[in-house]
């Protein structure tokens, strides 16, 4: 059985698609979202959105239509289809993943840049970083916040206990960290997590969990068609 740990609504679609590949799963989430409803000026900034949850904000305090004059960087093909979809046609860098975004960035972005990166709480310190590195000019605006949950639930605990998940996915570092440090606070032992293989949609995600000597797999590209190929190719029920 495979454990999905992504906020529930995304979790039970990655659960129908392996529904149909014969694969038993459960779902744990690990976080919740809390999009800010107050509004700000974006005009004459680059923004950079990384989570579809800030696009969900830019949507729900209705600063979309005002933003279409902007320059777009993106991650995610998914959340630049929806933006061209709205009429932000003005995408400079749409990205895979934040290394992709890097090097793309190169001849783009440079010291007259100004871009505010749209984030929670939660966010690629690394990327920012790298960035402010080139030189160019990153301002954070905080409009959601990520919320960790406190516990998990009493039969992924027992599952986890009785070595019933032969895997866990996840789609983000912070996921990753909160349940490590869930299976720490319920006491689960350090062997039964080792037998467990960690699906990651990317190295990012999975590489401090791999140093620690877990099983890990990286998704060949940071998409869920590619997680769903690594779970079937891994043979997992």
């Amino acid at each position: 059985m495979i454990l999905i740990t992504r906020p529930r609504k995304s979790s039970l679609e990655f659960q129908k698609k392996l529904k149909k590949l014969n694969i038993n799963s459960d779902i744990q989430e690990l976080s919740k979202f809390r999009i800010f409803k107050n509004q700000i000026s974006l005009s004459k900034s680059v923004i950079l959105i990384t989570s579809p949850r800030s696009l969900d904000y830019l949507i729900n305090t209705k600063i979309i239509e005002s933003c279409k004059k902007n320059e777009f960087i993106v991650i995610g093909k998914k959340t630049t289809q929806r933006l061209k979809q709205l009429g932000c046609q003005k995408i400079l860098i749409s990205a895979k993943d934040s290394n992709d975004l890097i090097s793309k960035s190169k001849g783009i972005l440079n010291e007259k840049s100004e871009v505010r990166f749209l984030c929670s709480n939660v966010y690629n310190k690394e990327l920012v970083r790298t960035l402010k590195n080139k030189k160019c000019k990153i301002i954070l605006v905080r409009v959601y916040e990520t919320i960790k949950i406190n516990k998990l639930k009493k039969s992924v605990i027992k599952n986890l206990n009785s070595n019933k998940f032969s895997a866990v996915v996840f789609f983000s570092k912070f996921s990753l960290t909160v349940f490590l440090e869930l299976c720490k606070l319920e006491k689960i032992s350090k062997s039964s997590l080792k037998r467990i293989h960690y699906i990651c949609v990317s190295q990012r995600v999975g590489e401090f969990a791999k140093k620690q000597g877990y099983k890990v797999h990286f998704a060949p590209n940071p998409s869920e068609q590619a997680m769903l190929g690594l779970v079937k190719n891994l043979k997992f029920k």
